[in-house]
């Protein structure tokens, strides 16, 4: 199975590098700082004279890298495309003032927004009279108070942009949602074109773009909060509603590459999963003088791990980083850890004293897990290098993270291998039920909720890690370690600085 999955690993590895290089053929990148606003322009190698610009904005715990595709569909369009970086996200280092809500929050979106506008607008070959925003979630809500405050904005986008009014002074509005989103999304966009036009239905378009009185609201059938971004149609619909509000005729696009980023990306991450247990045992070997551990039985074990989540619940909200909902999910991860320890009753296995051997390869693991989920995110989807505070409190999150997966070894110790995997995936799905639930009650910031698939996505790569070391009978300080620089690093580069 090693040797399969080794192979399989591979050819992951092979596919996603050469997606991932082949994602910029026919396009010119240029990233900046303007004003302290990180900035990407994006164009076709191929275009020519000035062409019109579109501004594309992301959403809460985002990047403009994870809006990418968008850039690669619309430059191959003949767009000149700026991709920003909001205050708190990305290579960002300002703060986002509450949670990216209020009158505070809105003022800073708004000057980035209109930071990269102007920066765009200043480009010789960007033809100032014609520019386009779009914008998903925190973004879409960002580029409509935009171009409602600015009237030359001729077309605006917004992806997922909740239930709030959109004046009939911004010009040319397309609205779309996945239709698996919260109704919340749904509604919102059909209800933002009803307020204009009482009799509008999704899918048919209103008004006229000549005059900025056109008005569209889809929803994308199959996709939630974040697929919408990646759905061929939702980029279709873009590129079409741009021309027609610039009266323009695109030249066409048979390839519209919309996963092709992030899906090489995430080959790569792949990749990194499928090979992690044979390169751990080739840094471990299988050491043949490993105590036996003492085994907590297996129903007291499952017990253990749902009150260990239930118990990390009413305390998380007490934990503090300049991060959204970070300093509550380190407490969470932490206090469950600290519990389970103490449910297992005994410490013993953290007594085995460290070889050199196992110390080096443990340092290995643990830089090699964190390229392998840096590495990819950069080129693909996310802004994957820490900045600002994030730096610091990459530390008191890998703590929180590191005892959640020491206590749920504890758990497992002394079981064989199929019930230390079924032990481990138990207190995993307690874990996120417990932070879903928290979410739902008001515990911790709702945002928890988007986030969810981010935090199962880490929490069943540590179960595979885990179940790697365990195969080689790693000592469990290796795990925990190498677990928890896993589940911390991707909260700690990708929750907004606040």
């Amino acid at each position: 199975m090693r040797i399969v999955a080794v192979v399989v690993g591979v050819v992951c590895a092979v596919v996603g590098g050469v997606g991932v290089l082949a994602a910029d053929a026919g396009l010119r990148r240029r990233a900046s700082v303007v004003d302290g606003v990180p900035v990407e322009i994006v164009r076709g190698s191929g275009t020519s004279g000035q062409v019109p610009g579109v501004v594309v904005a992301h959403g809460l715990g985002s990047s403009g890298r994870l809006m990418r595709g968008f850039a690669d569909t619309l430059a191959r369009r003949g767009y000149a495309v700026t991709l920003v970086d909001l205050a708190g996200h990305g290579a960002s280092t300002r703060r986002l003032p509450g949670n990216g809500d209020g009158l505070a929050a809105d003022a800073r979106l708004d000057r980035d927004l209109d930071v990269a506008v102007t920066h765009l607008r200043a480009m010789p070959w960007v033809d100032g009279e014609r520019i386009g925003l779009a914008g998903h979630s925190l973004g879409a809500a960002a580029v409509i108070r935009y171009g409602a405050a600015h009237p030359s904005i001729g077309a605006t986008v917004a992806i997922s942009q909740g239930a709030m009014a959109v004046p009939a002074s911004v010009r040319n509005v397309l609205l779309v949602a996945g239709g698996l989103e919260f109704p919340a999304y749904r509604d919102g966009a059909v209800q933002a074109l009803r307020n204009v036009y009482p009799e509008g239905r999704s899918g048919a378009t209103y008004g006229d773009p000549r005059d900025g009185t056109a008005r569209r609201a889809v929803i994308v059938a199959g996709v939630e909060h974040v697929g919408v971004l990646f759905s061929a149609r939702t980029h279709r619909e873009t590129g079409a509603w741009l021309d027609a509000a610039f009266g323009r005729r695109s030249a066409p696009v048979p390839d519209v590459r919309v996963v092709q980023r992030a899906g090489s990306a995430l080959l790569l991450h792949l990749a990194a999963v499928l090979t992690f247990g044979a390169i751990a045992s080739a840094l471990l070997g299988r050491p043949s003088d490993v105590r036996a551990r003492r085994r907590v039985p297996v129903r007291p074990a499952l017990v253990a791990a749902a009150f260990a989540a239930g118990v990390a619940v009413p305390v998380m909200g007490f934990f503090r980083l300049p991060l959204a909902v970070a300093g509550p999910l380190a407490g969470f991860f932490g206090v469950a850890g600290v519990v389970a320890l103490v449910c297992a009753r005994d410490a013993g296995f953290l007594g085995e004293r460290p070889r050199a051997r196992t110390v080096a390869a443990a340092a290995f693991l643990v830089v090699w897990t964190v390229v392998s989920f840096a590495a990819p995110a950069q080129l693909g989807w996310a802004h994957a290098v820490p900045v600002g505070p994030r730096m610091w409190a990459l530390v008191p999150i890998t703590l929180g993270t590191a005892l959640y997966c020491l206590g749920v070894e504890a758990l497992c110790a002394g079981h064989e291998r199929a019930t230390a995997i079924g032990v481990h995936a138990w207190a995993a799905m307690a874990a996120l039920a417990a932070l879903l639930a928290a979410a739902l009650v008001g515990a911790v910031s709702p945002f928890v909720l988007l986030v969810s698939p981010l935090i199962a996505g880490l929490l069943v790569w540590q179960g595979v890690q885990a179940a790697a070391l365990r195969a080689v009978r790693a000592p469990v300080w290796v795990t925990a370690l190498v677990g928890g620089v896993l589940l911390a690093w991707p909260l700690a580069v990708t929750m907004p600085i606040v």
